[in-house]
């Protein structure tokens, strides 16, 4: 295992103990982001230590079929914070069309052993774009909102962020992706940053608990 893997995994780990930290007090929104958290570890772990248990030859099947949880899960996540109908309508029509789209570029055209580009590419920019909506929301808001410990914030920030530097190594480029080293270490870079924001945001929400008490 390379070391920016190593360190990937170990922050994924990291990012999804720490939100565990209180998990009865979160909100539906967070325990669901939580879940998705412990999903990616458990895929990360079947792609990179246990291809030789289910006789795969690649990681491609198993990201494939992560592919088909993760962005639903990241948005219904976004529809329960996002106060918009119409993007929540939109997130609703994703929601039933994903799936249908991920079943027919898989059976049809890439396959579950090829690299489902279509679906990646896809999903980054959905979710690009209801983060991007998510954080147009927060900034136009009359509410007064500490970024610093607003958890939200920070998820949808990291998410953007990720994103838009994934989306052109792992959806155009996807064959250099998987068979560059050095491109793989720069994605293992952006995931340490992503889930090393994901443990700020729960870090954060736990200060603002623990500040909120202080004051009981």
């Amino acid at each position: 295992m390379s070391f920016w893997l190593y360190m990937y995994i170990s922050t994924l780990e990291m990012a999804f103990a720490f939100s565990l930290l209180h998990f009865k007090k979160h909100p539906l929104h967070l325990k669901i982001f939580s879940s998705f958290l412990g999903i990616t570890l458990i895929t990360e772990i079947c792609a990179n230590f246990l291809l030789n248990v289910f006789h795969l030859k690649s990681n491609f099947p198993v990201y494939n079929i992560f592919m088909l949880i993760e962005y639903p899960l990241l948005a219904y996540y976004f529809k329960l914070i996002i106060s918009s109908k119409t993007t929540k309508k939109i997130i609703n029509l994703f929601l039933c069309l994903f799936p249908i789209f991920w079943f027919l570029t898989t059976a049809y055209i890439f396959g579950l052993n090829g690299w489902n580009s279509y679906v990646i590419m896809s999903g980054d920019l959905f979710i690009i774009c209801i983060s991007a909506r998510y954080l147009y929301e927060l900034f136009t808001s009359d509410n007064l909102i500490d970024f610093k410990r607003f958890p939200e914030f920070w998820i949808a920030a990291a998410l953007i962020f990720y994103s838009c530097c994934e989306l052109p190594i792992t959806g155009i480029l996807n064959y250099l992706a998987y068979h560059n080293t050095s491109l793989n270490n720069i994605l293992q870079v952006l995931n340490i940053i992503m889930y090393a924001t994901f443990i700020y945001a729960f870090l954060c929400r736990r200060m603002t608990n623990t500040t909120r008490s202080s004051y009981l």
